[in-house]
């Protein structure tokens, strides 16, 4: 979902929830379309979907990110976990 999110394949705009990361040094490290992840008081919500899927998101490496299909993107993922 994620993923239809970022290339508007849904009516949900990510922009809506979500900043994107500002820090050059971030995305040194990771990919040009990395989000910072929603601050969390309790671990209940730390450890939700949400902030959990924007983690592994930001983990994923670049060439996942920016495939150009969805079946691309679900062959990346399986690739990278070794599935």
């Amino acid at each position: 979902m994620f993923y239809r999110m970022q290339h508007n394949m849904v009516s949900v705009s990510l922009a809506d929830y979500l900043a994107p990361v500002q820090s050059s040094r971030s995305r040194r490290s990771g990919h040009d379309q990395m989000y910072q992840v929603p601050y969390a008081r309790t671990d209940v919500y730390k450890y939700s979907l949400f902030p959990a899927t924007v983690r592994m998101w930001n983990a994923l490496p670049a060439s996942v990110i920016q495939s150009g299909t969805l079946s691309s993107f679900k062959a990346g993922i399986s690739d990278y976990y070794g599935n």
